[in-house]
């Protein structure tokens, strides 16, 4: 059996969260961070109070992050912060997910596993019922099956690997499996046992289905070679779904 002074040392860990317009959500994203990490907020040039609820979400598990901003754009972001980041371990997490208490031990466990260049977290949605969280699994099963989690499920990767394949693509749009992609001659990414806790906003212009069906699309166009930048104005066009007549609400992004 192995013993605590057989395993080899714990990867220090980065945590990177790239932030738009992200003030009611990017606190509890900070301060879900493995005590001792990182913690690297990169923000696209938000309006609303994003960099101040990130410049005092800092507790004794997660002090106050290193906040940088950057023109507006998820890769561009990311890049950034994995360059700017010292760990020697990646995890790049939505300003709107909350890893799971055990994040640190997760991250650890899968990359003393031989051939593993990094891993992922199964998402688990905030609420939404029964048909959100079946469409939950069905995406925890496909980022399984394929080894392209997508950026909700909180990807983890060697920083060295990450810096190898020259980050993520820089894409408006699937980016995160880019990265999967680009990784996969170095290594496999492992799933993690514990969930992290993902917002539900994405899901609620569209509803439940549509949001799927819109999803499950752009992931087969990408997987049959139709650029990104061709897939993006699409997919944000019909993500705003129907213009409405009647009194507009105010919705997550």
């Amino acid at each position: 059996m192995e013993s605590p002074t057989d395993r080899p040392p714990a990867p220090a860990l980065s945590v990177v969260i790239p932030t738009l317009e992200a003030g009611r959500t990017v606190a509890a994203a900070i301060r879900s961070a493995p005590a001792g990490a990182e913690v690297i907020v990169v923000d696209g040039g938000s309006a609303d109070d994003t960099l101040a609820a990130a410049a005092h979400a800092g507790n004794r598990a997660a002090p106050p992050p290193r906040i940088l901003v950057t023109p507006p754009g998820r890769a561009l972001q990311l890049n950034r912060g994995g360059a700017a980041a010292s760990g020697e371990a990646l995890l790049f997490l939505h300003a709107d997910c909350v890893l799971p208490n055990d994040a640190g031990e997760q991250v650890r466990r899968i990359l003393r596993r031989p051939g593993a260049v990094g891993g992922f977290f199964p998402q688990r949605p905030a609420g939404g019922g029964k048909i959100l969280g079946l469409l939950a699994a069905g995406a925890n099963r496909r980022a399984g099956w394929l080894s392209l989690p997508y950026g909700d499920q909180a990807m983890f990767v060697r920083r060295e690997a990450f810096l190898r394949v020259g980050g993520f693509p820089p894409v408006p749009i699937m980016e995160d499996p880019g990265l999967a992609r680009r990784l996969r001659p170095l290594g496999r990414l492992r799933p993690a046992a514990s969930p992290v806790t993902i917002g539900i906003g994405h899901w609620r212009r569209l509803g439940v289905a549509g949001t799927g069906i819109l999803d499950l699309a752009t992931l087969l166009a990408w997987l049959l070679g139709v650029p990104p930048a061709r897939i993006a104005p699409l997919y944000r066009r019909l993500q705003r779904g129907p213009r409405r007549t009647a009194r507009p609400r105010c919705l997550p992004r």
